[in-house]
């Protein structure tokens, strides 16, 4: 009896013994796989680019973006000679996983493409409380506004202002466009 008590004993103990195995090497690979899975979770994470909804590629990182906008902002500038353009709103950023994302160069030729609005920190002229137009600058605002009062004597000017706004470029007037809408407005 004392023999089959030392079998049984070691039939447990065995079983036990792999009971721990199997175990061990199911926590092991859950271990494994939880970490391959943060991995490439980290290696392919990045951002998708919309522009009012519609989506532009995807990024590395924001800085991507940042300087891609820059860039252009810094040529239109110099293009168009004002120091107060800036492309328009309705960016937006959202946390993605990224296969293919877009160099510096890419996403600036990507929003080139786009045809994305151009914004200037420019002013209106109102008279009254109505606006009248929009001007590149508050200085050129200003500029139209005196002109406009030394062309009339200073009759009937006292309800003509100017306040800072962002506007579009493209609804924004040259300096004989908007004194015309002055003249025709206070006929």
């Amino acid at each position: 009896m004392d023999e089959t008590v030392k079998i049984e004993r070691e039939k447990r103990r065995i079983q036990r013994k792999r009971k721990r195995q199997r175990s061990s090497i199911v926590t092991i690979m859950i271990l494994f796989i939880l970490a391959s899975v943060g991995v490439v979770s980290a290696q392919t994470q990045g951002y998708e680019v919309f522009y009012h909804g519609e989506s532009l590629g995807y990024v590395q990182n924001s800085g991507v973006f940042k300087s891609a906008v820059d860039r252009i902002e810094t040529n239109l500038r110099e293009c168009y000679n004002y120091d107060n353009l800036h492309l328009g709103n309705g960016f937006e950023l959202l946390p993605a996983r990224v296969e293919n994302p877009m160099d510096l160069d890419t996403c600036v030729n990507v929003l080139n493409s786009k045809g994305i609005a151009l914004y200037v920190d420019g002013a209106a002229v109102l008279v009254d409380g109505e606006k009248i137009g929009t001007m590149t600058s508050l200085t050129d605002a200003e500029s139209v506004i005196a002109a406009y009062k030394n062309l009339s004597n200073n009759k009937n000017t006292s309800g003509i202002t100017c306040v800072e706004v962002t506007v579009p470029l493209s609804e924004t007037k040259d300096f004989a466009t908007m004194l015309t809408a002055l003249k025709v407005h206070l006929k």
